[in-house]
């Protein structure tokens, strides 16, 4: 078995209102307008198209789902509030 180590980096365009705050999860999460929390983490893509313009979705079945969050062993997400 090997270790790969995967970065995610986004920039997002937000609403206004929209707050980074400590989850009692231990994240930190976007509080929405609607009272609702996001979590931002990476969502697993598949294709069985080898292709440019390939068509990709994050359906899979269960059994692989699971077996992918388990393959899993650190997950390191961080949030900074940037200002223009």
């Amino acid at each position: 078995m090997k270790t790969i180590k995967v970065s995610i980096q986004l920039d997002m365009e937000v609403p206004e209102d929209w707050e980074v705050v400590d989850h009692p999860d231990d994240i930190q999460a976007f509080k929405m307008t609607d009272e609702r929390y996001m979590y931002m983490s990476f969502l697993p893509m598949f294709t069985s198209e080898f292709e440019v313009g390939s068509t990709w979705t994050s359906e899979c079945a269960d059994e692989l789902g699971t077996e992918i969050v388990d393959m899993v062993s650190h997950e390191d997400v961080e949030v900074k509030v940037i200002v223009n």
